[in-house]
């Protein structure tokens, strides 16, 4: 049984070093040795250490505060899918309902544009928002737009863009609301007809939610 579950955890290791995802990586594991060999929430958490540079396999002592939270287990969902519904994060956590909004509460997340975001962003996160839709405003000509999910800034993705010499406009961080996808599209995906306006409209509101972002002083705006 314990080799087993040392031989699991190098197989969550290599997976993590090849990119994928903890979901990806608990459906590889649960196609080849079966659904009860792990949970999603053991891969998550076992994941969780890695992203913090600690690769030991060996189990940690139990004495003590446990080492990984309900705040903490739910951090690491939304991390990596902010789009995750209170149910999915259910689902994929184990965690009773009313203890995820509870936590939700606790860490100030808030649903914008169906993505979760910080609620109260710092100071230093409105600086930063401003800062940025301040330098978007100036920017001119054809530019690639992205929003900062991990798969679009992994280090693949900007290699490839500086091999086509584009223009990259910065995204704020926690800012949905400054994403066409997050604030036009996905609200809209119900109707999958779309006249070709559609897709000029979403874009072109960008440099009016940059400015009132600006006058806000940062504030997330709907």
């Amino acid at each position: 049984m314990e080799s087993q579950k040392m031989h699991l955890r190098h197989v969550m290791l290599r997976c993590f070093k090849k990119g994928n995802s903890a979901k990806d990586t608990a459906d590889e594991i649960f196609t080849v040795y079966g659904s009860g060999t792990t949970t999603i929430r053991t891969v998550r958490d076992w994941f969780k250490k890695f992203r913090a540079g600690n690769f030991e396999l060996k189990d940690e002592d139990r004495s003590g505060r446990p080492a990984t939270t309900h705040t903490d287990i739910i951090k690491t969902v939304l991390t990596e899918n902010p789009r995750y519904s209170v149910r999915e994060i259910v689902d994929a956590t184990n965690i009773p309902k009313t203890t995820v909004h509870k936590h939700l509460i606790k860490i100030r997340y808030a649903n914008r544009c169906e993505v979760w975001v910080l609620h109260l962003l710092t100071e230093t996160g409105l600086m930063n928002r401003v800062s940025t839709c301040d330098l978007l405003v100036e920017a001119r000509g054809v530019v690639f737009h992205r929003d900062n999910a991990r798969p679009h800034v992994a280090l693949a993705v900007r290699q490839k863009l500086l091999q086509f010499d584009w223009d990259v406009l910065p995204h704020p961080s926690y800012s949905p609301d400054l994403a066409p996808s997050d604030y036009y599209l996905f609200l809209s995906l119900k109707n999958s007809s779309k006249l070709k306006q559609f897709w000029k409209e979403g874009i072109m509101r960008l440099p009016e939610r940059w400015k009132k972002v600006i006058e806000q002083n940062g504030s997330c705006i709907t």
